[in-house]
């Protein structure tokens, strides 16, 4: 039976955060649904009335209101004289014709809700449904989305490879990118060292789908080589590379298989190479930033071993490899670069 004291502590905290929670996923789909509309990018091109975005999407114009009216709430879109125009933050990131556009990241979600929604069977099994990592996957969950990351990764990746090719260092650098997808982190040290050369290791359906068009664009397709096929088993060599980047790969491999790693990327770093790792990090005691944390529960319904690790765990880990020194960059990413050296 709830005290007195409980009921009027309750009064005095408001449910606001309640139904925040509750109406949390109706924000992502309607988003979602905005995106597959092609209702930001409709609009960045002159459509600004509900009757001519429900001609441009071919949709009906009473619920083409209410979903408008609803961004315009979230505020996502503004309004004025039954006129709609892109906010800033959409402008930015949701409309196609913007060069920092993140709708894919965006509609990755899609992929991740069959999953989430059996959240409550995992945490009772400690399995997930369906692991993304399986050999069965071949790489096709990650070839969905990954090209979405290379916007989000951009300026993280610029500043690493700032820091890990200062002016007046030495050209010709060699890169291994494990994992790289999109191949983000690579190409940034790509387009700072004009000489270097860029092993990849990914799934073939990565490297095909995604990899090898991107860094085309780049113009840099005589500069990277590939090692296709499943990271955790391809011959990295011995002693050849300056650099190895593991770019958010660690929390899908889980704390065996990423001590595996650390162990084959030292063995194929020349002496003196460096280690980059770009992760979400949690504090020490896991109570801290909520979203490494939400990201360790992803990592739980969609793998069989991942997880988020905190710098205390990555630093023994890779001491245990052998590195003799670890450090972190603060670039701007969800948390600090780890670099460690041989």
């Amino acid at each position: 039976m709830a005290t007195a004291t409980s009921q009027s502590s309750a009064l005095e905290i408001s449910p606001q955060q309640v139904l925040e929670i509750t109406w949390g996923f109706a924000v992502t789909q309607v988003i979602t649904t905005a995106l597959e509309l092609n209702l930001f990018t409709c609009l960045d091109e002159g459509c600004a009335t509900v009757e001519d975005l429900a001609l441009e999407t071919g949709s009906s114009k009473r619920a083409l209101r209410i979903l408008l009216d609803a961004l315009v709430g979230m505020k996502h879109l503004e309004k004025a004289h039954g006129r709609y125009e892109l906010a800033p933050l959409s402008r930015a990131y949701l409309s196609k014709k913007s060069p920092s556009y993140l709708g894919g990241l965006v509609l990755h979600g899609r992929q991740l809700q069959a999953n989430w929604s059996r959240l409550t069977g995992v945490v009772r099994t400690g399995r997930p449904p369906h692991a993304i990592e399986s050999e069965q996957d071949h790489g096709e969950f990650f070839a969905q989305f990954v090209d979405a990351l290379q916007t989000l990764n951009s300026p993280a990746a610029a500043f690493a490879a700032r820091e890990l090719c200062p002016p007046g260092s030495s050209p010709g650098r060699r890169v291994l990118d494990v994992g790289a997808g999109s191949a983000v982190w690579s190409l940034a040290f790509a387009r700072r060292d004009p000489q270097a050369q860029v092993t990849v290791a990914d799934w073939p359906a990565v490297v095909e789908r995604v990899t090898k068009k991107l860094v085309a664009r780049e113009g840099a397709s005589d500069r990277f080589d590939y090692l296709p096929g499943n990271f955790r088993q391809v011959d990295f060599g011995a002693s050849k590379f300056d650099v190895a980047i593991l770019g958010h790969i660690c929390h899908s491999e889980g704390p065996v298989h990423t001590q595996k790693l650390f162990a084959r990327v030292y063995t194929a770093l020349k002496p003196g190479g460096h280690l980059l790792i770009a992760e979400m990090i949690p504090d020490d005691e896991r109570r801290e930033a909520a979203f490494p944390l939400l990201f360790a529960v992803n990592m739980l319904v969609n793998t069989e071993e991942g997880d988020t690790f905190t710098l205390e765990e990555y630093r023994a880990w890779l001491a245990a490899a052998g590195f003799h020194s670890v450090r972190t960059l603060a670039a701007p990413s969800p948390s600090p670069l780890i670099v460690a050296s041989k």
